[in-house]
Order: C-alpha cells, then sequence, then structure tokens
C-alpha cells in the first residue's frame, strides 16, 4: 500500500475512538492488539511495533469488513504534521505530533479533540 507509519498512525488514531471498532477488535480476540496500539499513540511511540499491530488490525479489518483503517483519501497527503511550506489553508493539528488532527479548520470552528491525549488540536498550516 507504500503508506508510511506516521500516515497509518494517523489513519489509526482517527478511528480509535470508534465504539464499533473496539467491539470488532474484542469479537475477533484482539483487544490486545488494539490496547498496544491505543496505547503506543497516547505515550507517542510511532515505531516498528506499533506498525506491526495496525497493520494486522488493518488486515483484520479488511477481512472482516472488506475496507482496511487506511482510508483511500489518506493516500497522496502528507497528513503528519512534518515540516515544508504551507499552502494556506489551515489543518487542525496534534499539539503533541501524535496524530494527524481532524481535516481543515472552519472560520468559527470550535477545535475537535485529539483521541489520543485529549488535548485540543492546534490549526496549522496545511502540507503536501
Amino acid at each position: 500500500m507504500g503508506l508510511s507509519l506516521p500516515d497509518k498512525a494517523a489513519a489509526f488514531c482517527r478511528e480509535m475512538a470508534d465504539s464499533n471498532l473496539a467491539e470488532l477488535f474484542r469479537r475477533h480476540n484482539a483487544e490486545e492488539m488494539f490496547s498496544r496500539a491505543t496505547a503506543a499513540l497516547r505515550d507517542g511511540r510511532i515505531d516498528s511495533a506499533l506498525e506491526t499491530d495496525l497493520d494486522a488490525l488493518d488486515a483484520l479489518v479488511r477481512r472482516t469488513e472488506g475496507h482496511g483503517l487506511y482510508s483511500p483519501a489518506m493516500r497522496g497527503y502528507e497528513s503528519w504534521p512534518g515540516t515544508g511550506p504551507g499552502k494556506g489553508a489551515l489543518w487542525w493539528a496534534c499539539p503533541d505530533g501524535r496524530c494527524a488532527g481532524r481535516g481543515r479548520v472552519r472560520p468559527g470552528q470550535q477545535p475537535p479533540v485529539c483521541t489520543a491525549t485529549g488535548q485540543a488540536l492546534e490549526p496549522e498550516p496545511f502540507r503536501e
């Protein structure tokens, strides 16, 4: 699929609060893997152990639901806060750099909350 680990972590972070997903992992005896991945994100550990768990969880979702955790919309975009020039648009970004945020900042919009940390996301220039 070619997604980087930060993009995989960002996609999972957006999904990890979904109770349906947690229930799916419980039904398929993958709660421990889900808990490890969730804890790794909350602790800021973006490493090969996290990638192994994310890939296994993605495969489980793909087998049971017909689609994986990594949305095709993620492909082709720099979704993880990083370096480089902004493109004029603002994107909701995690203050700790643990998740990808929640999309474009709209005028007057209240900041969404990071699922991993519970902190309010912060506006940051969108990066391609």
